[in-house]
């Protein structure tokens, strides 16, 4: 065999052995470090090349943040970087979101490929010499499949034979296990004989980051010189909006300290942010129109610019605005995950106008703009991963709120890692509602109540985490250590 083959074959029983029958945890970890040594194991040269590291980075990133958090975030993260890195492995060139689709199809057609692949292998070339390796390899794993099922069968005919060769144990093969092991060889070798569509690469990777200069001749001068002017004016009026509503929104937020009257908080945050995303994804199309060439000597074409730079600083005035109205609304009421996404929709946004500042001021192209953002996309996936959500939405509204007013109901409605919180709540004073019914509180104070009470709850969630809990070292996290300890407590 080659020595890919062997790598392959590694990767498989890694796979294999660290994830069946096993929870997320130092598993994820241990492969992520195996999988980026098979990589630059199959091609040294890829220690060199920022984006491959880029990529190995966020897999580490990711892959710890499982074993520390143990979370659906991080979890998405990891696969989302291992596709990257197989891609990045393969072609530097190719952009983020390009890598990310070529892997999902590399991982979707790789039963076909392998049968292709192995035809391909096996058939003799011209002028050369016919290799017995392959047959070999096959035979000798025929060889120790029939030993293995002889060896079972005289197991159970002679208790002797199985009392003597006890100590030899197959139980993990199971028909389960020769699935499960099967499809991990499907996804290793997506991962390490990554795949494309050989028309799209190359489309790709021939875009530009940079504008190509115009041909300027007297019929396209003038055509350039209206769009500057119309987009000159039009970005002057959005300017003269935008001073009108930042200035009313500090007046508001900033000195009067509060909402607007007959103003509620959804409609001053939820709706407020949809619209202002819109708002500047609309902006942002005509700027990448207006912007799509670099022109040298056409009229207003500075004036079209400082507007949109002062454009863009109003934006993010307002979406810093935004963030403080978001802070008002979790403070009133309770830290949700819908309030984070509001986060990571304004920090996004907010980036996304700073790469449209350099994109114009270095003349960069509109594929520059897209491939820069869609990789600011995936590093803040990643790095989302790293926090523990749900433990810090429990943390926050039992710090920050009156216990009374604490939706308790929504918190047991989290993942078991605020288990811990939920337990020792218990123990403060001023919490009362243990033996009585929990309610839901709606944005109008007005609260509806259940028929659970918080103990029935808290023993349903612990039991429903304790008959999914694996003690295995491969299954094992910081975040189990945490629960399993604050239930031993409990106990004691």
């Amino acid at each position: 065999m080659k020595k890919n083959d062997y790598l392959l074959l590694t990767a498989t029983a890694a796979y294999s052995f660290l994830f069946y029958r096993q929870n997320a945890g130092i598993n994820f970890l241990l492969f992520a470090i195996i999988l980026i040594s098979i990589l630059g194991l199959k091609n040294v040269k890829l220690l060199k090349s920022k984006k491959w590291l880029w990529g190995a980075l966020l897999c580490l990133i990711s892959s710890a943040s499982v074993f520390i958090n143990s979370s659906a975030l991080s979890i998405i993260a990891n696969m989302t970087s291992l596709l990257l890195l197989s891609a990045f492995s393969f072609n530097v060139a190719t952009s983020g979101i390009f890598s990310f689709l070529f892997s999902c199809y590399s991982v979707a057609s790789s039963i076909v490929y392998i049968v292709i692949d192995s035809v391909i292998r096996l058939k003799p070339k011209e002028n050369e010499p016919v290799k017995k390796a392959g047959g070999k390899v096959l035979a000798t794993f025929i060889v120790i499949m029939i030993s293995i099922l002889f060896f079972a069968m005289y197991q159970d005919s002679n208790p002797l034979f199985a009392e003597n060769t006890k100590w030899i144990n197959f139980d993990f093969i199971s028909v389960s296990w020769i699935f499960f092991t099967l499809g991990g060889f499907l996804i290793t070798y997506a991962l390490l004989y990554h795949r494309t569509i050989a028309p799209i690469e190359t489309w790709e990777n021939g875009l530009s980051q940079f504008n190509k200069i115009s041909v300027e001749n007297e019929t396209t001068q003038k055509q350039f010189e209206t769009e500057r002017y119309a987009g000159a004016l039009l970005f002057i009026f959005l300017n003269l909006m935008l001073i009108i509503l930042n200035i009313g929104d500090i007046q508001t937020l900033y000195f009067n300290g509060g909402l607007p009257k007959n103003i509620s908080h959804s409609d001053f945050v939820h709706h407020g942010v949809g619209i202002t995303i819109m708002s500047i994804i609309i902006a942002t199309s005509l700027i990448m129109y207006l912007f799509r060439k670099e022109f040298t000597a056409i009229k207003n074409n500075n004036l079209l610019q400082a507007c949109i730079y002062l454009w863009i600083f109003q934006n993010i005035l307002m979406l810093a605005s935004t963030t403080f109205r978001n802070q008002i609304y979790i403070h009133d009421f309770n830290f949700t995950y819908k309030r984070v996404g509001v986060y990571v929709w304004l920090i996004l946004a907010m980036f996304g106008l700073c790469i449209m500042f350099w994109k114009i001021y270095k003349q960069r192209s509109n594929w520059y703009l897209v491939r820069t953002n869609m990789a600011l996309w995936f590093s803040v996936l990643v790095l989302s991963g790293c926090f523990n959500w749900d433990v810090l939405i429990t943390r926050y509204n039992l710090q920050n709120k009156h216990l009374n007013d604490v939706d308790f109901y929504y918190l047991f409605s989290l993942s078991d890692a605020n288990i811990p919180e939920l337990m020792t709540v218990t123990k403060a004073k001023g919490f009362t509602q243990l033996n009585i019914k929990l309610k839901n509180y709606t944005n109008n104070y007005e609260s509806r109540y259940y028929t659970e009470t918080y103990l029935t709850l808290l023993n349903q969630k612990v039991t429903h985490y304790l008959s999914d809990y694996i003690a295995d070292w491969r299954s094992f996290d910081l975040r189990d250590k945490q629960i399993i300890k604050s239930i031993y407590k409990k106990n004691n």
